[in-house]
């Protein structure tokens, strides 16, 4: 199969022929392109880097990066209604696929760094208790690219359905009974709420509480892990251009979960009922850390970018907060 006819979705990553790796977000794509996310960019070998990659996490830096050095992947999406980052077909020189890799690591008996051992490890436990298949779960972040350090998270995505919620389900069930694996808490909690919530110092305390309790991340002998859940194309009825969505501001509001089933996923969804916009139905984001943020039954406050979102095949619209598009968005119990 020539590489720029796959189909990579959340999870995947991405070589461009300019050398830069971005990660794929999302399982709707256009058919023309990918859309996807800087990570890694190339960095200059005299500065001595073993990994010759700069990694780029916030959203921002990422932008700017490419505005300056490669605006053609800064591109204008008519069914977002705003300018996205998406790569072309035709300069996609690799896909990597994390249940691929992590079927090779599994079966690869030569020397073994301490990461890719507690990675084989964690993995079979993973699969023995919850039940899915080795076909379902794959690896993802650093060590797909083969550039991991000792110090890198275990990053893994699990897709599928059926296979998603058979392992949250599991996982919730038997999360402390799994050897090694331990929550967030103490110094490695402060440090995981700092990273991940750096710009919203005054609610740290309440996130806390809310990370220490989450089942898709944790501890496993030392190493930070981070599950995602990841439904595939054919299982939603959705495809580019049906959906068309309209910026409209900054919005922060209060409301009440109606329906979080759709939470444990990424992208994840909240169905929601506003305290003071009818035509708010739902929270959406890409990003992972709002997964299993808050349940059914809440009230919460919440802020991010309102947007107005049109079915094109039936006409039918409403609103929804896409979180996670800038680092103040929040979603907290009330």
């Amino acid at each position: 199969m020539n590489v720029s006819s796959e189909n990579p979705i959340e999870g995947y990553f991405i070589i461009t022929s300019d050398n830069l790796i971005f990660e794929v977000k999302g399982v709707v794509h256009p058919k023309d392109r990918v859309i996807a996310y800087l990570r890694y960019v190339p960095v200059d070998s005299q500065k001595k880097s073993s990994l010759h990659y700069q990694k780029l996490y916030d959203l921002n830096r990422r932008e700017d990066y490419l505005k300056s050095n490669y605006p053609e992947y800064l591109w204008f999406s008519k069914a977002h209604g705003r300018v996205i980052q998406s790569v072309e077909r035709e300069k996609i020189v690799s896909i990597l696929n994390p249940v691929e890799y992590l079927a090779r690591m599994k079966n690869n008996h030569g020397t073994k760094s301490k990461l890719h051992e507690a990675t084989n490890v964690l993995a079979k436990k993973l699969v023995h208790e919850t039940g899915i298949s080795w076909s379902d779960i794959g690896i993802t972040g650093s060590q797909l690219l083969n550039i991991a350090t000792e110090r890198s998270d275990i990053d893994f995505v699990v897709y599928g359905n059926n296979a998603c919620r058979k392992f949250y389900d599991n996982m919730s069930n038997n999360y402390r009974k799994i050897q090694g694996i331990r929550p967030y808490s103490g110094d490695f909690l402060n440090a995981h709420v700092a990273f991940r919530w750096g710009n919203l110092i005054k609610f740290h305390d309440t996130l806390k509480k809310i990370e220490s309790k989450k089942v898709l991340q944790g501890l496993y002998n030392g190493h930070e892990f981070f599950i995602r859940l990841v439904r595939r194309l054919e299982e939603i009825d959705e495809y580019y251009g049906k959906m068309k969505y309209e910026l409209i501001d900054y919005y922060r509001t209060r409301c009440i979960i109606k329906d979080d089933t759709d939470s444990i996923f990424t992208p994840c969804v909240y169905h929601i009922e506003s305290l003071d916009n009818t035509n708010l139905r739902r929270l959406v984001s890409y990003r992972g850390r709002f997964t299993e943020q808050v349940t059914a039954g809440m009230s919460v406050r919440v802020k991010g970018s309102l947007e107005r979102v049109t079915d094109t095949t039936t006409g039918d619209s409403f609103q929804q907060l896409v979180l996670g598009e800038n680092s103040t968005d929040y979603l907290l119990p009330i």
